[in-house]
């Protein structure tokens, strides 16, 4: 049966703990700390299994509105049923909860975040033991909240232990208590703290090496643009003609090896020099065959006049090799105003390796390069990127915490991320990125997890082994003095049950009980006489009492309230069985005139007399004969035949009529008495003084139509109401 105030009281906490779970506490990536299911935890303790599963069911709807998943109505929900069976069966509620968690709660969730969850399986361990530590931690604060309530805050009507706990088991399971909840906050906090550190540093790390490779790559195309103006001018200003240009390149492209190929345009954008010449046919030259009017870097040196840096693409004539191209426009000695052609140098795009091999300071970085057009120009070969494709990416891990900046490079979809990243703006309009995998970072917070809570079990058996022999050591004198002083007959000195790791108060304690206890059992012997003495008075005095609370003084019959106490059980019985009743009120007839004539002594005879003959003329056990007061008895018969009552107190009567008194010196003397009386069958009323009143009308009935008869009748349902 469902009790109001134990469904409110659970609704009452689901409600809290559902605005609790509204705002979990952070911690590294998108994990967050559940605080608000210690309401079921407690509702658990007090209320059992059901109101439990109510409480965590509403708990688990403040966490599907902050998370939007569905998985704690799985969990959490089984986690209460298992709480409140274990509390009805009088297990601690926090080694219940570790053995849930152990045995059922963490596989569950760990099957259930490989078929759901789109998360690397390294970091299955790691939130799959966040989510035990956790159901730990709150299970500790919610039974430490029960244990601290005062008895007279305590819900009316919950869970009580049939067995009582000896104390040191009670002191074990409360110093676990704060151990567990001590021990856990201290390991999520020294965890969180490190993890903090350690994302600060890879931040600050990959902002450093971005830096660093920025600055590199900025001096590599720097120092080979300075390389093409310089030979611009240095050609500009020789004496040398174009026949002599073809050995003077080569001569340069020996002091510039990354570039691929260098080659020298005519006004008319016909290539007069190359190296190396054998990437080229050498007739292609002499013969100004090969025309370079449709290429960008031709057109923006010769044209625009500028020395140019050009955005990745496929080279032509030298090999298809993806390349950049820097080119600078030639003028005659005395001409600076038109060019007479363009030198150029193709960078090999391949060559930046040598700048992320030299400068990546940890072998799980790795750098992209794209141009203004986000082509990428390189790529460290573990990203698996393709020169001159466009860089796709996608920002992630939006809902982790994290100071990091989170990308992903071919799971663009995904919600976990790939890459922890920071990017780098060349002068020149390319972008640097330097990013490092994400699941090495996993991997490492799930490492420092597992050997912190594995170093916390260690900690955390040793305390509860020390606990149980501190607290043994505290309640075995205790025990031993309970048994030990329980034995009256004990003679042994209490140095006896004491060693000497017994603490000094205890030992106190001990002398303390040996002396009163002497003094005690001195007392005792003289208060189980004096208890013995006044047993026997008291037991004499109760029967005397009992006799005049429930038995006429004159004739020894029950009075009047002995029926009036006993009546309804008698009713009672008559009902259960379907049985007949008769109530008869007796009254002798002309008894004042008795005691006017002969006095009140032979009155109080005549009153005797009519005792004796009740009394043996209604015998039965079940019977019950009464003197009401004055001259009136009361007569009580239940289970009874109905038709035959009346016959029966008839027979009664005349047995009366045909009585004699003897009075001493005078001739003896009859008396007379009327009968009213009433039967009913099982169901009438309870009330005696209703069946007072009908058995005296009877009576005044009898009286009326000349005294000495028996008026009797049968009452039925529909005489209550009358």
């Amino acid at each position: 049966m469902i009790n109001k105030n134990h469904l409110g009281f659970a609704v009452l906490l689901g409600l809290l703990g559902l605005l609790v779970n509204l705002a979990p506490i952070p911690l590294f990536g998108n994990q967050q700390l559940i605080i608000g299911n210690l309401f079921f935890v407690i509702v658990a303790i007090f209320l059992g299994p059901w109101y439990a599963l109510l409480t965590s069911l509403l708990c688990a709807t403040g966490l599907h509105l902050a998370w939007d998943s569905w998985h704690m109505y799985l969990l959490f929900p089984l986690e209460a049923l298992w709480l409140g069976y274990a509390r009805r069966k009088e297990f601690y509620t926090l080694y219940a909860d570790i053995t849930f968690w152990l045995l059922l709660g963490m596989p569950l969730f760990y099957l259930y975040a490989n078929l759901v969850f789109q998360m690397p399986n390294s970091y299955m361990t790691f939130i799959t033991l966040k989510q035990g530590i956790n159901g730990m931690l709150y299970t500790a604060i919610g039974a430490i909240c029960v244990t601290m309530l005062p008895n007279h805050l305590h819900i009316q009507g919950k869970l009580i232990n049939q067995k009582r706990k000896s104390f040191n088991a009670q002191l074990t399971y409360t110093f676990t208590q704060v151990m567990t909840l001590v021990l856990l906050v201290s390991a999520l906090i020294f965890n969180n703290n490190s993890i903090e550190q350690q994302q600060k540093d890879v931040k600050l790390n990959l902002e450093d090496s971005a830096a660093h490779l920025g600055k590199a790559t900025e001096s590599f195309i720097q120092g080979h643009i300075s390389a093409i103006d310089n030979a611009a001018r240095w050609l500009s200003l020789s004496n040398y003609d174009s026949a002599q240009w073809q050995s003077l390149l080569s001569k340069l492209h020996q002091s510039y090896p990354f570039f691929i190929s260098m080659l020298i345009a005519d006004d008319e954008a016909l290539i007069s020099a190359a190296s190396p010449i054998s990437r080229l046919d050498k007739d292609v030259v002499k013969n100004k065959d090969l025309s370079i009017r449709d290429r960008h870097y031709f057109q923006e040196a010769f044209y625009n006049q500028l020395t140019f840096i050009s955005p990745a693409f496929l080279g032509r004539g030298f090999g298809s090799d993806p390349i950049v191209a820097i080119s600078a426009p030639i003028y005659s000695r005395d001409n600076h105003v038109t060019p007479i052609g363009i030198i150029e140098g193709s960078l090999n795009l391949t060559k930046f390796a040598s700048i992320d091999e030299r400068n990546r300071e940890y072998h799980e970085q790795a750098m992209v390069l794209t141009d203004e057009n986000d082509l990428v120009i390189y790529a460290s070969e573990s990203l698996q990127l393709a020169p001159l494709t466009p860089l796709k990416v996608a920002t992630s891990g939006q809902r982790y915490r994290t100071s990091l900046n989170m990308i992903n490079f071919r799971k663009l979809d995904s919600l976990s991320p790939e890459f922890a990243y920071t990017k780098y703006v060349l002068k020149n309009g390319w972008s640097l990125y330097v990013v490092m995998p994400f699941e090495p970072l996993i991997k490492q917070v799930e490492q420092q997890y597992l050997t912190t809570f594995s170093l916390l079990f260690v900690a955390f058996i040793i305390t509860i082994l020390l606990i149980k022999v501190i607290s043994y050591r505290l309640t075995q004198p205790l025990e031993t003095i309970a048994k030990k002083f329980s034995q009256w007959g004990m003679t042994q000195h209490q140095d006896e049950v004491m060693s000497d790791t017994t603490p000094k108060e205890i030992y106190a304690l001990s002398s303390s009980i040996q002396k009163s206890k002497q003094e005690l059992i001195s007392y005792q012997l003289e208060l189980e006489e004096k208890v013995a003495l006044r047993t026997v008075e008291l037991e004499d005095a109760n029967l005397k009492l009992q006799a005049l609370a429930e038995r006429d003084e004159l004739t020894h019959l029950y009075n009047r309230r002995y029926v009036e106490n006993h009546f309804a059980n008698i009713h009672d019985m008559c009902k259960r069985s379907y049985a007949a009743l008769a109530f008869c009120i007796i009254d002798i007839d002309h008894f004042k005139k008795i005691n006017d004539t002969y006095g009140h002594q032979m009155g109080d005879k005549a009153l005797v007399a009519l005792a004796e003959l009740m009394q043996q003329f209604f015998k039965r056990d079940t019977d019950i004969v009464s003197r009401y007061g004055g001259e009136e008895f009361l007569l009580v018969l239940p289970q009874c035949n109905a038709l035959q009552v009346e016959q029966h107190l008839n027979q009664f009567r005349e047995q009366v009529a045909a009585y004699q008194i003897e009075v001493p010196g005078r001739q003896a003397i009859g008396m007379t008495i009327s009968i009213g009386a009433v039967i009913s069958n099982a169901g009438y009323m309870s009330d005696i003084d209703h069946w007072f009143k009908m058995a005296d009308l009877n009576l005044y009935e009898a009286k009326e139509n000349g005294r000495n008869r028996v008026v009797c009748s049968l009452l039925s349902a529909d005489d209550q109401f009358s």
